[in-house]
């Protein structure tokens, strides 16, 4: 699997931990001592799962450069599309003028979504094809802004890939624990921060050495890895039990708090932007979230 191109968006509308100091019982202190999270962006009212998704994948599509017949498949990773039905991918291969004879669908997963959705693209995948793979949510519609617990953590965006068969090995694992009770979601997020922050560690540190493993690689040969950005300390724990220095783990968690399955993506095209992946780097792409569900990829840059 070959990355082509990577786009991303995020609401104009800002929440700082100083606004939300206003309307819980919380600090910006706090907030950054315990997540490292400084602000989150928030979607306006006409600001959808959609919408975004469709500004990240244009932007994917552009950086590309492919015709649009070479898309041969849609997958879109959320927890927070408006409808049931059709599904976010449907949407937006209509609106993005993909063509009809193709497969689009979602997945649910939830931080780890993007991880899965990117897996069983380069399954299907055959010589020459391409797939648009999208990770977009609106979590500040069902955070309960009245749980410091949780509205601290949350915030808006999408990031989306494209993506080509190659005949370079992809390497990836992953794990699936049925427990709806660490981490869920009615109308609101609902979550058991001590037992999520336990599991978080513990599935991130042992996937990361999983999959490097299982690419034939070392830790100490390991460029950059790029995970779901839920928590700043989760992130340095991992690093710690790794033996991996933090300057080789991509953070943008400060700006824009945990989107879910946007979070892996929109990292990864900060990074390509930022200009850190070159031919050739050995790349990590990591998550882990609700389900319980956890991922990881191990690339070769090209």
């Amino acid at each position: 699997m070959r990355i082509l191109g990577t786009g991303s968006a995020a609401p104009k509308n800002v929440l700082t931990n100083q606004m939300l100091s206003t309307m819980v019982d919380t600090s910006d202190e706090w907030i950054v001592e315990r997540t490292g999270i400084r602000t989150r962006h928030i979607a306006a009212d006409d600001e959808t799962a959609l919408t975004m998704a469709r500004d990240a994948a244009t932007r994917a599509l552009a950086a590309a450069d492919i015709p649009a017949s070479r898309i041969k498949l849609v997958i879109c990773a959320s927890v927070t599309n408006e409808l049931r039905c059709p599904s976010l991918a449907c949407s937006l291969q209509r609106d993005l003028g993909l063509p009809e004879e193709i497969m689009a669908f979602d997945i649910n997963a939830a931080c780890s979504g993007f991880i899965f959705a990117l897996i069983t693209a380069s399954e299907f995948l055959k010589a020459d094809d391409c797939a648009l793979i999208v990770g977009s949510e609106v979590l500040s519609r069902i955070t309960d802004y009245n749980d410091r617990s949780t509205c601290v953590l949350f915030g808006d965006g999408a990031g989306a890939a494209v993506i080509e068969s190659s005949d370079e090995p992809l390497s990836w694992i992953t794990t699936v624990k049925g427990d709806d009770q660490m981490l869920m979601i009615d109308d609101y997020i609902h979550m058991d921060g001590q037992a999520v922050f336990k599991f978080a560690v513990e599935t991130l540190t042992r996937s990361i050495r999983s999959v490097t493993e299982k690419a034939g690689l070392t830790l100490a040969e390991l460029d950059l890895i790029i995970c779901h950005q839920a928590n700043q300390r989760i992130l340095a724990s991992a690093s710690k039990r790794l033996g991996v220095a933090m300057d080789r783990f991509f953070v943008n968690l400060a700006e824009h708090g945990n989107t879910s399955a946007a979070s892996v993506p929109i990292a990864l095209d900060e990074a390509v932007r930022a200009g850190l992946l070159h031919k050739d780097m050995r790349v990590i792409l990591a998550g882990f979230g609700g389900g319980l569900t956890s991922g990881a990829i191990a690339m070769r840059w090209s």
